[in-house]
């Protein structure tokens, strides 16, 4: 009858909704045991969970490449060869960072987010995290003439006033658009940190007689903290004698507190392949107030030095070496291994090679397959820094 019946299923009811409760507190538990923690600065270096985080990773500069846009269609990574390329160069490479490309045109002018959260999908399952970049200083792969530096820009006046309207067909201003990449990225962990600019430069100065760069960083840097307090964020520059970003200049705009990190490059252009760290005499470093590190043409050394006196990380992110043929990848991987090197020694939290490929495009290629000798190169140094 229904009376003996009910303590039975009062019991079942009970056991049931018991289970239920663990089910989820274990889908919650091992949400929170799996969920990765921001990357933080933690005086002149980086931390991840209370202890210090240093890196090393590739330039996937067209890794958001989507239906909507791509920069290099022949190279675009559909999805399958999109995670395998992440799953080589982590387990091949060591590799925990990639640094791509996040313009208005892989984002349709912050309205189609397609691209990129494909790609931070397929860096998060095999545990690396991603630098976007939001605007490019040379002229490539934007909204603006192309080949036309940011520096020409407006009539050379981009970092000045121009980069507060749209640049050629933007839908948005850059400063718009920066706090609306910014607003909705700001709950992901697997961004390590906004870089405003690729290679940030310009020869305008102020009424100070300051590069431009420092009031363009620190208005874009709060505009990006007012929307996202979690990330970290940095100009992204050449710096090692890049103009407006090198020697004094590069003090004057990393000094600001609303960037947390600073950047350089290592290429020939500024520097020399086989130098392990342009500008430094065996390893040591100058002295940052000699005329050599405050003139406008610093070599990558003496930005080095100038953050020991900024007190901030220097992460190197770009650096590539020509290779036509094996001998070429050979010599690349002993010429990077020794710059990776000599760049953790002097401090640096993280190293960036330029560029991952999975065809070769150009000379300056590392391929995932036939694997470059790069990539175990890169290994070792990865497990020695972490």
């Amino acid at each position: 009858m229904p009376e003996a019946r009910r303590p039975r299923r009062d019991r079942l009811v009970t056991a049931v909704a018991g289970l239920v409760v663990l089910v989820l507190l274990g889908v919650g538990l091992g949400a929170c045991s799996r969920s990765p923690s921001f990357v933080t600065r933690s005086g002149a270096g980086l931390t991840l969970d209370g202890a210090p985080y240093r890196f090393v990773g590739f330039n996937l500069y067209d890794a958001a490449a989507s239906d909507v846009y791509s920069c290099q269609p022949f190279s675009r990574l559909d999805d399958s060869a999109l995670a395998d390329t992440m799953k080589a160069i982590h387990e091949q490479a060591g590799a925990t960072v990639v640094r791509f490309w996040a313009y208005q045109t892989y984002t349709a002018g912050g309205t189609d987010f397609a691209g990129v959260d494909r790609f931070i999908a397929a860096a998060a399952k095999e545990g690396l995290r991603v630098m976007p970049v939001l605007e490019d200083g040379p002229g490539d792969c934007s909204t603006g003439e192309r080949r036309v530096s940011l520096a020409k820009a407006d009539n050379g006046h981009w970092y000045g006033e121009g980069y507060r309207k749209p640049l050629g067909w933007a839908r948005l201003s850059y400063r718009d658009y920066a706090r609306v990449m910014a607003q909705h990225y700001k709950d992901d962990p697997t961004i390590l940190a906004w870089m405003m600019v690729n290679e940030a430069e310009t020869g305008e100065r102020d009424a100070q007689d300051r590069s431009q760069l420092v009031s363009f960083a620190g208005d874009v840097s709060a505009v990006i903290k007012a929307a996202d307090p979690h990330h970290l964020v940095t100009l992204g520059s050449q710096s090692n004698g890049a103009p407006g970003a090198s020697g004094s200049d590069f003090r004057a705009v990393y000094a600001q507190s609303g960037l947390d990190f600073t950047e350089v490059h290592d290429w020939n252009s500024y520097g020399s392949d086989t130098e392990a760290l342009p500008g430094s005499d065996e390893g040591a470093l100058p002295d940052p107030t000699s005329s050599g590190c405050t003139a406008r043409d610093a070599k990558i050394a003496c930005s080095f030095a100038l953050v020991k006196l900024l007190g901030k990380p220097i992460v190197v992110g770009e650096v590539g070496i020509a290779a036509v043929d094996d001998a070429g990848r050979t010599r690349r991987a002993r010429l990077l291994d020794a710059k990776a090197r000599a760049a953790f020694a002097s401090g640096a939290s993280g190293y960036l090679v330029w560029h991952l490929d999975r065809t070769t495009t150009d000379d300056l290629s590392v391929l995932v397959s036939p694997p470059d000798p790069l990539l175990p190169a890169l290994e070792a140094i990865a497990a020695e820094s972490s």
